[in-house]
């Protein structure tokens, strides 16, 4: 091959396996994005102000009421009462400025020996000391009369004067005085005064000290108020518009604060916002990401899955997603719980037969997170429709986990009735949840079609599978085991026509099942396809010794030349068999690779023997290919040593044991598994396997005796 041609095979089989790859998953993005792309497209709704509003109108989001809740909180402060202190020793620090007062007026009036004769002038100088020495200890402002009284009045009376002025301010203050009882607080205390021993000008003098040191000691508290209205305007929730909330109803007459509402959860935007959109791109790229992740990591463990696997996936994924928009629509129809129908476990049931369950399970959330979506597009009420989700969801596990490993097709009463038990458990939780009160009609229905659901998944797939199986000629575990099925007609054309091959090869199929589930191949297709490998044989059964029950043996009579060539076309000729009856394409490569290039030693020695001159050994080696994949190699593990054991003079244990090593040394040895991906460990695992397989068949048994003569037992 030219270099020219080597690179242009090479170029196509990157573009066959990147290329294709990722453009499909490509394709599955952009499907999944034009199925929601309605969840982020405008709903503007038909509504005018001051006309009647013909439909309901709920809220797609959750969002503040800004306005609302600022009217909400300056409604809290106006409501909320100023804050008042309460002075207590307000009183006594009162009695002891009054006590200052009079003792400075004492002194002066000694120092200055002020008297009632004391002239104008000498008075003036006195009151003039006092207002000095008052000015930093008293706030009370007492005119000169007052002064002048009191300066010019004797001891005693001074003293009176005093005992009476902080008798009747301490009184006067034990009580609240707020500043709107204050002067009738003071006039109280004013018409107090005792007449008797008191002349008129020290009582006019008495009653200005009384109106200037009696004040307010329950007073306006700002500080206090300024924070008791904050802290009432913080206790003020916000103003909450919830998704799916009714802003406008049926009937109503749409108000100017409606239209502030609809404005404000973007329902009247005519401006246009890309952030929904690139939101959107974001979930699918997710969506999708996680899809092509799990196919990438299941393709890993199963290399011989080719890529119409990653088509068959999409194809489903796809499918599964479209389902759930056609029925979204249902809602439409406006009876009780029909949105319950979605038969989403279709998916999950038929990715679980074609792949395997992890993949279904993932499959199954994913598509459950893309329904809630495209329900929520259909409610027109929010972007995501939780309960559709969390229903979604479970009836996706159902499918993905009910389905036991080796069951044909899903049977519609066991497998559709589990999924449908699930669907009705998650449904009257979510109905409980949701404090629904339960009316028998519409409960019934609703628990009825969510139940109808699970038998339409099972009756979708088991009639969407062998659509898929034909079209891309895929080898499922249902196939498989119709396949296995002792009535198909090339099982009888070899139960017929070769008896010895058809026992022959139950015995491989037991074998290599085993094996295969030891290192964890598929021990379904090594069985099926140990049933079919030997098929080749019957077109000439009798030149197999299997099936010489006369014991003549063709090959006696003709040349070792003639014998290879018979033998050796039989995996040729089963090969050929098997695509007439178009069998999957894995049983036919095992049929084909199942002797490889091994030797036919018998006839090469029988050869050697009656030639003159050296024969090449490869003149007598299958022309191959050698085994490709694990099943194959286990295949034609199980098959060289079980006929090498049918063939053996009386097996024990032991011996059963060293020929099993014998033919897997020869097998490693010779190259036979150098283009398979096992490895040695497995190969070890293989052989012990079918060893201790054989060892069951071929155990030690009792010898009875020839002739047992039995005693007869006689009774009286």
């Amino acid at each position: 091959m030219t270099s020219s041609s080597q690179f242009k095979k090479r170029i196509r089989e990157v573009a066959l396996t990147y290329l294709a790859d990722w453009g499909i998953v490509l394709i599955v993005g952009i499907a999944l994005y034009g199925l929601m792309v309605g969840s982020v497209l405008p709903k503007n709704p038909n509504v005018k102000l001051h006309q009647i509003a013909t439909s309901d109108i709920q809220s797609p989001i959750d969002t503040v009421d800004t306005q609302a809740t600022h009217v909400k909180r300056q409604e809290a402060i106006g409501s909320t009462p100023s804050a008042y202190a309460y002075n207590k020793n307000l009183g006594l620090m009162q009695v002891e400025k009054v006590g200052d007062l009079f003792d400075t007026i004492a002194a002066v009036k000694k120092d200055e020996k002020i008297s009632s004769d004391s002239p104008q002038v000498a008075v003036d100088n006195a009151i003039k000391m006092i207002g000095d020495r008052l000015s930093g200890s008293s706030d009370a402002h007492l005119s000169d009369s007052t002064l002048t009284a009191l300066l010019t009045a004797s001891d005693h009376n001074l003293q009176i004067a005093e005992d009476i002025a902080s008798t009747s301010i301490y009184e006067a203050m034990n009580d609240k005085v707020g500043w709107n009882d204050l002067q009738r607080v003071q006039d109280k205390a004013s018409a107090s005064l005792p007449s008797s021993v008191l002349n008129d000008s020290i009582r006019k003098a008495l009653n200005e000290v009384l109106q200037s040191y009696i004040t307010a000691n329950y007073s306006f508290d700002a500080n206090a108020t300024k924070q008791n209205k904050q802290e009432a305007a913080r206790n003020v929730d916000n103003v909450v518009i919830h998704q799916g909330e009714v802003i406008v109803k049926k009937g109503e007459l749409v108000t100017n604060d409606m239209i502030r509402q609809l404005k404000l959860v973007g329902l009247l935007d005519e401006h246009f916002n890309v952030i929904p959109f690139v939101g959107l791109l974001l979930f699918t790229g997710f969506i999708t990401f996680i899809f092509w992740f799990e196919y990438y990591r299941f393709k890993e463990k199963h290399p011989r899955y080719s890529v119409k696997y990653l088509y068959i996936y999409a194809l489903i994924f796809i499918g599964a997603a479209a389902i759930i928009k056609i029925c979204s629509y249902l809602r439409l129809t406006n009876v009780s719980g029909i949105s319950y129908l979605v038969p989403l476990a279709i998916a999950p049931l038929m990715i679980r037969i074609l792949l395997n369950e992890r993949v279904a399970v993932v499959s199954g959330l994913l598509l459950s997170l893309v329904g809630s979506v495209l329900f929520g597009i259909s409610a027109k009420a929010a972007i995501f429709d939780s309960s559709m989700g969390i229903f979604l969801f479970f009836s996706a596990l159902a499918g993905a986990v009910v389905l036991r490993k080796r069951q044909a097709r899903p049977k519609i009463m066991q497998t559709g009735g589990l999924i449908a038990l699930v669907n009705v458990l998650v449904v009257l939780s979510l109905l409980m949840f949701q404090n629904t009160p339960f009316s028998p009609a519409s409960t019934g229905l609703t628990l009825g079609f969510s139940a109808l659901s699970g038998f339409l998944a099972v009756v979708l797939t088991n009639g969407l599978m062998p659509l898929f199986e034909t079209g891309f000629s895929i080898l499922s575990p249902i196939r498989l085991i119709e396949l296995s099925n002792p009535n198909h007609p090339l099982l009888r054309k070899i139960l017929i026509e070769a008896p010895g091959t058809y026992h022959h090869s139950l015995m491989v199929a037991n074998l290599a099942e085993r094996a295969c589930e030891v290192i964890g191949a598929n021990g379904l297709l090594a069985r099926v396809a140990a049933y079919y490998h030997d098929v080749g044989k019957t077109k000439r059964p009798k030149f197999f010794v299997e099936n010489q029950m006369d014991g003549v043996n063709p090959h006696d009579k003709i040349s070792p030349q003639l014998s290879r060539t018979i033998i050796i076309s039989h995996p040729y000729d089963g090969a050929e068999i098997l695509r007439q009856y178009r069998m999957p394409r894995e049983i036919i490569d095992i049929a084909e690779q199942h002797h490889g290039t091994t030797l036919l030693k018998y006839f090469y020695v029988k050869a050697q023997e009656q030639s003159e001159k050296p024969i090449d050994e490869s003149e007598f080696r299958y022309p191959g290919p050698k085994v490709q994949t694990k099943e194959a190699a286990v295949v034609e593990l199980a098959d060289s040593i079980e006929a090498a054991v049918r063939a053996m003079q009386k097996p024990n244990p032991v011996k059963v044991n060293n020929l099993v090593k014998s033919i897997f040394n020869d097998r490693l040895s010779d190259g036979q598994f150098d283009e398979c991906n096992i490895t040695l460990k497995e190969l070890k695992s293989v052989e012990k396997s079918i060893d201790e397989t054989l060892r069951g068949v071929y155990h030690s048994r009792i010898e009875y005796p020839k002739d047992l003569k039995m005693k007869k037992v006689t009774t009286k």
